[in-house]
């Protein structure tokens, strides 16, 4: 079996991403006449956190190219099981959708029971993108790294917040605590806005979330930002280091978004969505903007992320054996 650290990781690389957009322009058949109305995504985290902004920033595009309206549905709660278990139970007529973050694959290595069963309920669209976790303290605490941090945290009780129960923002915080042998306070919130509004606030002495949304405040000076997960510095904050820059290795989690349609969803219309998705993020503007936020666009087929998803929930059902995820 592979190490936990050895798969916490995700890699899903660029070369994937031209890859897998270069079979829309040859791939299987696609659904004729469709879509005819109103498609509706569900997200299953608050708005202003990561998933919301990534089909927010994609949304004017895929309109103009599906030509029909998108319904933006935000459902959340703290495991991101709401949302999931409302599209697991819609009808497979390829106009609900679920743009899923972190929970879904990890969930089943989390929670005891789910409403609904992750390799059986949901038909794979694409992973549209991943990108690192972020780690932002409030400008009040006395720690200005990593390591002054991991110092503090041994002295004194702090707690840090995440977007939710099985997001990349929870799992990281995990890692940390058990690679630095510290013990934070998890506090976990309905997506990454309310818990980044609750580091603001003091609430919480830190936060785990996309560069997408913490970039404003970090630039700002009301934030400090301490390191990234991931193999390199984000390019949109170079002066960040990564945490293995920063002296902690081993406890990198990437965030991944991946898009489902209930069960039975015809692989024709779930190619026709996948295609839409992979041509609008080759547009430059759009990938400009998607790395500013701190996205890495995947665009992988329906067959492809089908097999990825069960390689992830098998991969974090073994890493829960030895590693409490539940903190």
């Amino acid at each position: 079996m592979a190490s936990a650290e050895g798969i916490l990781i995700m890699t899903l690389t660029r070369r994937l991403f031209l890859a897998a957009t270069g079979v829309a322009a040859v791939g299987g058949a696609r659904a004729a006449g469709y879509p005819s109305e109103t498609i509706k995504i569900v997200v299953p985290r608050a708005p202003g956190g990561g998933t919301d902004n990534l089909v927010r920033l994609m949304q004017p595009a895929l309109e103009k190219k599906l030509g029909v309206s998108i319904l933006i549905e935000n459902k959340p709660d703290a495991s991101a099981v709401i949302g999931a278990s409302l599209v697991s139970k819609a009808k497979p007529d390829g106009y609900t959708f679920l743009l899923a973050d972190n929970a879904l694959y990890q969930n089943p290595a989390i929670l005891d029971s789910l409403p609904y069963d992750t390799l059986k309920d949901f038909s794979a669209v694409t992973m549209v993108a991943q990108g690192p976790v972020i780690l932002i303290v409030h400008p009040d605490v006395p720690a200005k790294n990593l390591q002054e941090l991991i110092a503090l945290a041994k002295t004194k009780e702090l707690s840090f917040a995440s977007g939710g129960i099985g997001a990349s923002t929870h799992l990281v915080g995990v890692m940390v605590n058990l690679k630095a042998g510290i013990k934070i306070l998890h506090v976990p919130f309905k997506g990454s806005g309310p818990a980044l509004n609750a580091l603001l606030g003091g609430h919480v002495t830190m936060q785990y979330g996309g560069i997408n949304s913490a970039a404003p405040y970090v630039k700002a000076g009301k934030v400090l930002a301490i390191a990234v997960t991931g193999t390199h510095r984000d390019p949109s904050m170079p002066d960040v280091p990564t945490f293995t820059e920063a002296g902690l290795a081993g406890a990198d989690v990437t965030s991944v978004w991946g898009l489902h349609a209930p069960p039975g969803t015809p692989i024709e219309i779930r190619r026709t969505i996948r295609d839409a998705i992979a041509e609008v993020l080759r547009d430059p503007a759009l990938a400009k903007k998607l790395a500013e936020f701190g996205y890495e666009p995947i665009a992988n087929t329906p067959e492809d992320h089908q097999v990825q998803t069960a390689t992830l929930v098998r991969q974090w059902i073994e890493v829960g054996k030895t590693v409490n995820l539940k903190e």
